[in-house]
């Protein structure tokens, strides 16, 4: 009777911590959403690069831990980019939809380059390929801003704008 007892003990442990390990007792899964939205962003203050272009670079990649400056970032993967000529005083890019592929976000850099011309590519300083970047000559950059996702979203908060973001690179 108590090897029974034992048996039926035991059997009744492994299934409650089975069902609890599966997730049937819990009212909260973890899932990862398909994408990731990065706001709209306006740049302003930039009448003193009339005539050059402004290109957003939504990527994976790092800052180092102790770099302060915001350029010096190591680019893994592109996601997208998006180029704009600059010939007001501000530029406007849309919301972006970014799929996240896993638990990986959909970007976790934004990075700001103005060019004097349309196609610029980023080379990292250590020599390492960017996935998805297309290779061209132009690694000319008069500015280079970066800001991680988290920023993004603490400023976006901050201003508390509904219409997007309101960014200044200088």
């Amino acid at each position: 009777m108590k090897s029974l007892k034992f048996i039926f003990i035991n059997t009744l442990t492994l299934l409650i911590g089975l069902a609890f390990m599966t997730g049937s007792f819990s009212s909260r899964n973890a899932y990862a959403g398909p994408t990731d939205i990065a706001p709209k962003i306006q740049v302003q203050k930039l009448g003193n690069f009339r005539g050059h272009y402004l290109t957003a670079f939504y990527a994976l990649g790092t800052r180092p831990f102790l770099g302060t400056h915001s350029s010096q970032v190591t680019l893994t993967e592109l996601k997208t980019a998006k180029t704009a000529f600059i010939g007001a005083d501000f530029v406007d890019f849309p919301a972006v939809e970014l799929a996240k592929q896993g638990f990986q976000p959909g970007y976790n850099l934004l990075v700001f380059v103005i060019s004097p011309e349309p196609n610029y590519s980023w080379v990292n300083a250590n020599g390492e390929d960017v996935k998805n970047m297309i290779v061209t000559n132009n690694h000319r950059a008069s500015l280079i801003r970066s800001y991680t996702k988290s920023e993004i979203e603490a400023l976006l908060v901050g201003q508390g704008l509904e219409s997007g973001l309101v960014l200044t690179l200088q």
